[in-house]
Formats: structure tokens, C-alpha cells, sequence
């Protein structure tokens, strides 16, 4: 048995971010060996170490990041502490979570082959491994396209592609399909499968894809509180579910139903997938028919629109309301981004907007507060048409959380970066002072209030970036897959911060890629594919529509799946959540 990462009794803290006080210790006696051709997946929450691990594999942690280092990690036969990031990455290939990190070419073929272009790589190698690669990622037509023009997941499989073209024996992900359509996320994930079939390539991931982790991976890896707290093949991790519910880490959906169809029925189950909850539910007798279940949506409050004690401003247009009318954009490389899309937005609605990576999402969403105007077409915002309106003046109106974070984040400060919108909106200094504690409370970084927001991982930058906009208190809040990378328990903390936002009668737009998200918080969906609007309706309308989600990339939930598999007479259809589920088999059993 050959093993290929041997991490022994790892201890590590960064150096303290402003150059005073002590390091901050993240790794606490990590130890644990993988063998060759495995498939591990490392879970944990926010903050929790994995990017730090994944890291430590390919030495940059301590070459280039510093800190205290103790201990000794091990990776095809070679010490990270005695050999320099260059040598290790001829062995280790590590893919980041942001993929703007490692992207360095003008144009994906470039950028594909710079690697082994730089190991030496015979070119006509070098030229199967580029076409592999792309179309492993589905980016096959794509090699002549600029890496700085695409989407957010378009630049995650760019970044994936160029790792693969290395064929390194060790390849270590963070987060490779945070940003992905569920499409992208199950070709790459497929053509990981296929390498280590063929190559005997050994995996370390870590995600929060948890119905991934559960269908890919070979073995779970746990980390806690700076240990490895479980490790085991993912039935058996997952069978600790009261343990993962309280560290905040959750579930896969199906894990999740047998969870709480345990704790209610008092029947032991673990359902590793819908084809196993299905064999295990259908033993139940069927029953009459039972009425559709009465979802429970979040509903908007009917409430006066204020925000921190200021009425909002309806003198131009209702708050919160926009419009597209006939709005098509052309980038200048002459790509269609967005085509004759029509569609209104007003107050007070919860909206998921959908589609595959690089349909037109992420445009779409910068017309709103006018940092991208139409080239035909126009846009109002509460009456306002942004071509003749000032940015400024928009963002009172609309606020914008990038994808990328990094894109938005300037100040020398968490708490200047907070502070900055509400100063520029004139806002006297205590309430400057009250926006900043609320949001900085909201997102859990009072704590992090005078660090500098690079000293913190990618998805805390993001709340970083959604805290500092809604300090800003607009009147439509527009969040781009603000979920990637987060755990479970941020998720359900973001989230309900977005359910209070839209309670107040304000508009959410959700950019997202998870259609449990969907399922459980949008009151309605709009799905664009190349640019156009495909559909445009209720989310239960959407998931009954296999054909058009199969067209888009997009896959429905789960708990919507198998109640389909298992039919009116066992099980409501229009349950979309396990919670729905439940309640409906509880009394479906009686």
C-alpha cells in the first residue's frame, strides 16, 4: 500500500495579520495518512482549516504564508518543510477556491497548457492534454476566449482545466465547484473520477458539496475545532448526523430526511442517496391520495419601509421596484451576453435568478445598479433609467454583492470597509457608528472589525462584502452565489438575514446555483440560458419541468425527486424541502 500524503501531529498559526500580538493557531495536532488513489474529502466549518490544509500539501504553508509550523507533512515521498513550492508542484497540483488567483494567460488554451508547457511536456502531448482537459470542464469551445471575460464558475473550470493538464500524482482542491452550475459540478467531478481510473491520481478536496462528498469520495474527513474530529467512508461519517447538525457542518438532503424522519417516527434510517431512500420508503403502503401540502414560504411583513429610523424614498418609483425592458448587451469581444430580456422586479419580492454558468446571470445583475449599461434596451430603476442616472445615485436604490469579493473590498479594515458606504451616503457618525455594529453583528465579524479584510479566508471576505453594502440599507439587495464556500450553518445565517431584509418590504435578487436554496427560499424563479429568459414563474413550476432544468444544467432538489419516484400515493408532490417532507409523511402514516 503506497501512501501519498502522511500529515503527522501538524500544528500551525498564521502570523498575527496586524503585525502585533500572537499568531493565530488554526491546526492543532492534525494526523492523517491517505493512500493512493483515494478519494478524501475534507469537511469542516468556515474558518475551520481546510484551506490552510490543502496548503500545507503543497507546501505554501509555511514557504510562503510564514507562521509557526510543527510537525511534519509528507506528500509523494517528499518533506514540505525541505523542499521549495516549486519542486512540490511538480508532485501536487492545488486548485483555489478562487480561481482569479492562479489565472495568469489572455487566452484558456494558453492558460491550460501553461503548465506543462513549464514541466517540459512534449507539444503534442501537451496538446492532447489541453483538448482533455477543456473537455472534461466543458470548455471545449473555448480556447480562444479571454479567462478575464468569463463568468465566475467559467473561470473555476479554467482553473481546474489547467491543474488537470499537469496530471500531478496528488491534487489537492479547495472548493473547486463552489462556483459551478450543477452541470459543471458533476462533469468535473466525473472527469476526477476518470483520472483517477486511468492515472491513480490521489484526490484531497475540500468542500461544502456535501451530496458530492457523499456520491464521489471514498472517504470524509472531518475538521474541528483544529483536529480531525471524524474520518471514515461517507456513510459512516454521515451517520453522526446529530454531531455534523451541531458542529454547523449539515447534511446531504437525503442524510438530512432520515435524520428527521428518525427523530420523528422513531425508525432508524440513513438514506445515502435518492435511489436508497427510495427503496427503503417504498415498503410503505400506499394510501388515498392526500391534498397537496400548504407550503409555508417566507412572506414579506406588511410594514412601513424604513431602515434605521429613515422613511424610504418612493418620489421616484415605487422602492425597490425594477425593470428591464427589451434590454440586450454585446461585450466588445462580440459576445451576446444578454438578448431582448423583459422582466420587472417589484418591491417586496424574493427572487432566484438561475441558469448555467456564463448564461448571462452575472450581466444581467450589473444593469441593475448601472454598472453596465444596455446596448439596447433600458433599464428603470424605481423610475429611474440608468443610462442618464449617476452609479451613485443607483446604489442608494439597488445594492450589489459581487461574486468575487475581491472585486468590491478596498479599505485597510473590516470595520472601515463596513463603514464606508454609510459615510459616502452622508449618514451623520452614530448612525454611521449603528449601521456598522448591526451589519458587523449580522455577519458574525465584530471579532474581525480591525483586521484587514485580506487577512481573512474567501467566503469570510464575502460576508466581509455583504455586510459593507447592507450598511448601505438600499432599497433591492442583488447577492451573486453569495453561498459558495459557506457551511451549512452560514448558510442558514445568511439566509435568514436575506428572509429579515425582504420582510421589510424590500427586494431580494438571488444569484445561486444550489436549488435547495431555491426550493426553500424563492417565491420565484427566472431562469436565463444564453443570454435569454427561458422561464419565469413559481419554483415548484420550475422543478416540474425535467426537460428545460436538463436544457439549463440545472437539477431539482433531491426530497422533489423522490417524492416523484415514489408517487401521489405515498407522498405529496409539491413538497421541495426535508421539513415538507416530513410533515407530510407523518401524516400520510397515520
Amino acid at each position: 500500500m503506497t501512501i501519498d500524503i502522511d500529515v503527522q501531529d501538524l500544528h500551525y498559526a498564521y502570523p498575527s495579520p496586524t503585525g502585533k500580538g500572537s499568531p493565530t493557531q488554526v491546526l492543532k495536532g492534525v494526523s492523517f495518512q491517505v493512500r493512493r488513489g483515494e478519494f478524501v474529502a475534507l469537511l469542516g466549518r468556515v474558518g475551520a482549516g481546510k484551506t490552510t490544509l490543502c496548503m500545507a500539501l503543497n507546501g505554501l504553508v509555511p514557504h510562503a504564508t510564514g507562521g509557526v509550523f510543527r510537525g511534519d507533512v509528507t506528500v509523494v515521498g517528499l518533506q514540505t518543510k525541505q523542499h521549495p513550492v516549486a519542486k512540490l508542484a511538480q508532485a501536487v497540483g492545488l486548485v483555489f477556491q478562487d480561481p482569479e488567483n492562479q489565472l495568469v494567460q489572455m487566452r484558456v488554451e494558453d492558460e491550460v497548457a501553461f503548465g506543462p508547457e513549464n514541466l517540459g511536456t512534449p507539444p503534442a502531448e501537451i496538446e492532447t492534454r489541453v483538448t482533455w482537459a477543456l473537455q472534461a470542464t466543458g470548455l471545449a469551445g473555448y480556447r480562444d476566449r479571454s479567462p478575464l471575460l468569463l463568468s465566475g464558475g467559467e473561470k473555476q473550470r479554467v482553473a481546474i482545466a489547467s491543474m488537470l493538464a499537469m496530471r500531478p500524482q496528488v491534487l489537492a482542491l479547495d472548493e473547486p465547484t463552489a462556483s459551478l452550475d450543477p452541470a459543471g459540478k458533476s462533469a468535473v467531478l466525473r472527469a476526477l473520477a476518470e483520472l483517477r481510473q486511468s492515472y491513480q491520481l490521489t484526490m484531497f478536496m475540500a468542500t461544502q458539496e456535501l451530496e458530492q462528498v457523499a456520491r464521489y469520495a471514498d472517504r470524509v474527513l472531518v475538521l474541528h475545532e483544529g483536529r480531525i474530529a471524524l474520518d471514515g467512508a461517507p456513510d459512516e461519517v454521515f451517520r453522526s448526523a446529530s454531531k455534523l447538525q451541531e458542529w454547523g457542518i449539515g447534511l446531504p438532503q437525503m442524510v438530512e430526511l432520515g435524520y428527521l424522519l428518525a427523530r420523528r417516527t422513531g425508525e432508524v434510517r440513513c438514506f445515502m442517496g435518492v435511489g436508497d431512500a427510495y427503496r427503503q420508503l417504498r415498503r410503505q403502503p400506499k394510501k388515498p391520495r392526500k391534498p397537496e401540502v400548504q407550503r409555508q414560504m417566507p412572506a414579506p411583513v406588511p410594514a412601513p419601509l424604513v431602515a434605521g429610523g429613515e422613511a424610504l424614498d418612493r418620489r421616484e418609483g415605487e422602492a425597490g421596484a425594477v425593470v428591464l425592458d427589451d434590454v440586450s448587451y454585446r461585450y466588445e469581444e462580440d459576445v451576446h451576453a444578454l438578448s431582448e430580456v423583459n422582466l420587472s422586479f417589484a418591491a417586496g419580492e424574493f427572487v432566484a435568478l438561475l441558469g448555467p454558468n456564463g448564461s448571462g446571470k452575472t450581466t444581467l445583475a450589473r444593469h441593475l445598479n448601472g454598472l453596465l449599461k444596455p446596448t439596447r434596451g433600458r433599464v428603470l430603476v424605481e423610475g429611474h433609467d440608468t443610462r442618464t442616472t449617476r452609479i451613485g445615485a443607483l446604489a442608494r436604490c439597488v445594492g450589489y454583492v459581487f461574486q468575487n469579493p475581491d472585486h468590491q473590498i478596498f479599505a485597510p479594515t473590516v470595520n472601515e470597509e463596513v463603514a464606508f458606504g454609510p459615510r459616502i451616503q452622508g449618514c451623520p457618525p452614530a448612525l454611521v457608528a449603528q449601521r456598522v455594529a448591526d451589519a458587523l453583528g449580522r455577519f458574525h465579524l465584530t471579532a474581525a472589525a480591525d483586521l484587514p479584510p485580506a487577512s481573512l479566508g474567501f467566503a469570510e471576505r464575502r460576508q466581509v462584502a455583504l455586510a459593507a453594502v447592507w450598511a448601505t440599507q438600499p432599497h433591492a439587495l442583488v447577492v451573486d452565489e453569495p453561498t459558495g464556500g459557506l457551511d451549512a450553518q452560514s448558510q442558514r445565517e445568511l439566509m435568514r438575514v436575506l428572509v429579515e431584509f425582504n420582510a421589510q418590504g424590500r427586494t431580494v435578487l438571488l444569484i445561486t446555483h444550489d436549488m435547495t436554496l431555491v426550493a426553500e427560499y424563492a417565491r420565484r424563479a427566472v431562469v436565463l440560458n444564453a443570454g435569454r429568459v427561458v422561464f419565469d414563474g413559481a419554483p415548484l413550476a420550475l422543478f416540474s419541468q425535467p426537460e428545460l432544468l436538463a436544457q439549463v444544467g440545472l437539477k431539482r432538489p433531491p426530497v422533489k425527486r423522490l417524492a416523484e419516484r415514489l408517487g401521489p400515493g405515498r407522498i405529496p408532490q409539491n413538497v421541495l424541502t426535508p421539513a415538507e417532507f416530513v410533515a407530510a409523511w407523518r401524516n400520510h402514516a397515520r
